[in-house]
């Protein structure tokens, strides 16, 4: 493990190497504009329309190709650089290009969506970001390709912006090698400091004109890939305030508490988050709020912007939460403890006063009704209005099928990654928002950082079932979201586990269905209990969830069999394949109501009762254990039993098994998947020869690696 840098924060240096071309030429950039189909029946005749003309028709005839039965037409002799939408037109029957994963809407026919056509200007060069890797040595190379303009004006030369840490300062310059020939670009950044770099290489050609891209990479983090990790959610004003200090409750659960970003820095100079495996943290979103408190959706009750979602500013950091400063910290001293840090963005709406709601409300860019459609209030119910609907009379919602409204939202999650090196994000309200928004969204991110991109994961808000596997599989795929939260598989736990209403053998069932919905996705799904929309799982688990979260709040009782049920939820979540997200409190049982209440303020860890005490210890020896085990992480999951008020299943060839009791019976398990030898349940530190049988007591779980694993204790 890499040491982290004296000072812990990043210079910006400018480095300046060049190589005249020479007479040698790169490779011209390519400008083809095709669009390929094939017709439904033989001998239809295919053409394409778009709004480079004005949609006329008869448009531009496919032609056959050498690939049978593929057609072909050619449109960068039609349209000229920019952003076009297109249909394919057959027998007078217009489709989307189901081959472009790219759409936009074509606003005179009631945003009808249509394929959206990208045509790049070859008057100017472009330089794209082949590979940027950490070496050995800890270097952050990136190579980087250049292709020439049209008129082939050869590279001359090129310079990199690069972050750098201070004892990476005085060893000299950086050198890029240029070749005139190929159009390659390389450059090592060397002993590079631990956490995200992030270089922006520009290439010059002999015409004086630039071509720019900015690259990414990760140096020694904690886990290499996010479905490597353990992510921890924070809700800031609720965690801890300057220093590390604990909150007292807020003056009513709607008001502010005072946390701030000083706090959850300080708990990573703790060593809070290292003593659990976390490997990121997902912060809540940090925009400049209102001050005012504003009344709740028709509840009566006042409330104040203290979680971040109500954006008056949408590129600034709330002062009262420690301002851009604050931020830069946080992400400094995370990065350089090998964490990542994952924003919580809000793209689908804006606070009443913000200045982009006030200079374009007359420019399509809101959607509005007489009078506002709040989202469920009324008539305004959201199957129908989901995609328009405000969530709140003060919270005008962007009518994101207006392509210059999608470019300013894309254009500000652009900034946010790159102003804070930030290592993903979280995009709330996903389903309130057309798809091509957030595969947009999506697309531009890539390409506006590229190497090690910035990691997308979405808020998919579903109920149980199977109509909940579909609404996530949706928004998923490699032109897609990297991940979204499964909701499907939480219902299923908390019924099997928090309220002991179904058996294990459902939670299996919503495994398998989700595994084989998603599998060629390419995605990771982050696995949860609850979030800070839902009901605390103790509180499920303890019976009292569905309380007045103002008049009747939950209670935060020492119940043993409620924080027994806990600890068997945060076992599964721990020991499951994907990527494990645990709600802030959850590793002691926090309780809470449904929302404001399940956003309770993070106790001190000096008041923790037993229970607690046990539950956070119980988080700690497994998220030190998935760190330890890769086979915990990343390895296959085999089901070898499934019983109403039993489960058991192997993580990788064996080198974790996991056994969990709802029952309040003891019981003796056959385990002829393990082999016989000497094991340690991680949870206990009890070291067990096993044959064919093991003990399980009443409400226990056991998580058993072999004894000679390296990850026993």
């Amino acid at each position: 493990m890499r040491s982290a840098p004296v000072l812990g924060v990043m210079m910006m240096m400018m480095m300046l190497a060049s190589l005249v071309g020479c007479g040698d030429q790169a490779p011209r950039r390519s400008c083809a504009a095709q669009v390929w189909a094939t017709p439904s029946r033989p001998g239809a005749q295919l053409q394409v329309i778009g709004s480079w003309d004005g949609w006329l028709t008869p448009g531009i005839t496919m032609e056959a190709s050498d690939d049978p039965p593929w057609l072909m037409a050619r449109i960068d002799g039609e349209a000229p650089p920019g952003e076009h939408g297109y249909l394919i037109l057959e027998d007078g029957k217009h489709r989307v290009d189901e081959h472009n994963p790219l759409t936009t809407f074509w606003s005179e026919q009631e945003d009808l969506e249509v394929s959206l056509l990208i045509v790049p200007d070859c008057e100017q060069p472009t330089l794209v970001i082949e590979a940027a890797s950490v070496d050995a040595q800890g270097g952050l190379a990136v190579r980087a390709r250049f292709e020439a303009a049209q008129d082939g004006a050869a590279l001359v030369s090129a310079s990199a912006s690069a972050s750098a840490s201070a004892s990476a300062a005085g060893q000299g310059e950086l050198k890029a090698q240029v070749e005139a020939m190929t159009g390659e670009v390389s450059l090592r950044l060397p002993a590079a400091a631990r956490g995200r770099h992030m270089l922006t290489v520009t290439a010059r050609d002999a015409g004086g004109r630039l071509a720019s891209a900015t690259a990414s990479a990760f140096v020694d983090p904690v886990a290499t890939r996010w479905d490597d990790g353990l992510l921890y959610q924070v809700v800031t004003d609720r965690f801890r305030g300057d220093g590390g200090a604990a909150l007292a409750p807020p003056m009513t659960p709607g008001s502010r508490a005072g946390g701030t970003l000083d706090g959850i820095t300080a708990e990573i100079e703790r060593g809070t988050f290292a003593a659990m495996g976390v490997t990121g943290l997902w912060i809540s979103p940090v925009y400049t709020n209102p001050v005012a408190a504003r009344e709740g959706r028709g509840d009566g009750h006042m409330y104040e912007g203290y979680h971040g979602y109500w954006p008056t500013d949408p590129r600034g950091v709330d002062a009262r939460i420690g301002g851009e400063a604050g931020l830069e910290r946080l992400i400094a001293t995370a990065h350089a403890a090998g964490l990542r840090v994952l924003l919580d963005v809000v793209p689908n709406h804006v606070y009443e006063d913000s200045p982009r709601f006030r200079e374009r409300s007359d420019d399509r860019w809101f959607n509005f009704a007489e009078p506002v459609c709040v989202c469920g209030l009324g008539d305004c119910d959201w199957g129908r209005h989901i995609l328009s609907c405000w969530f709140t009379d003060y919270l005008p919602d962007l009518r994101l099928q207006e392509p210059a409204a999608l470019a300013m939202v894309y254009e500000d999650l652009l900034w946010w990654t790159r102003r804070f090196k930030v290592d993903g994000l979280r995009v709330d309200a996903v389903p309130m928002m057309p798809r091509a928004a957030t595969r947009r969204m999506a697309h531009e991110l890539r390409r506006g950082v590229q190497g090690e991109a910035p990691f997308l994961i979405g808020e998919v808000y579903t109920g149980a079932g199977a109509w909940g596997v579909d609404v996530i599989r949706y928004y998923l795929g490699p032109d897609g979201l990297d991940s979204v939260f499964d909701f499907p598989l939480m219902w299923a736990i908390r019924d099997a586990v928090a309220h002991e209403s179904a058996g294990f053998d459902a939670v299996e069932a919503m495994l398998v269905q989700i595994e084989q919905a998603t599998a060629g996705s390419g995605a990771v799904l982050g696995q949860i209990l609850g979030n800070h929309d839902t009901t605390r799982f103790f509180s499920e688990a303890h019976g009292d969830a569905g309380g007045d979260p103002w008049a009747a709040p939950a209670e935060q009782a020492e119940d043993a069999r409620a924080f027994a049920r806990m600890r068997t939820g945060l076992t599964l979540l721990l020991t499951l394949p994907g990527l494990p997200v645990l709600l802030y409190g959850d590793e002691i049982g926090l309780a809470g109501a449904n929302d404001p209440d399940n956003r309770r303020v993070l106790p001190d860890w000096d008041a923790l009762g037993p229970e607690q005490l046990a539950t956070r210890t119980l988080v700690q020896r497994l998220g030190t254990l998935r760190r330890c085990l890769p086979a915990l992480r990343t390895g296959s999951r085999q089901a070898v039993i499934v019983e109403d008020r039993l489960y058991g299943y192997v993580r990788g060839e064996g080198e974790a098994l996991v056994l969990l009791s709802t029952a309040d019976e003891a019981r003796v398990v056959a385990v002829p998947v393990l082999a016989p030898g000497a094991h340690v349940d991680v949870l206990t530190g009890e070291q067990l020869m096993v044959d064919k049988e093991i003990s399980l007591g009443p409400r226990q779980s056991r998580v058993l690696v072999r004894a000679d694993s390296g990850c026993a204790g």
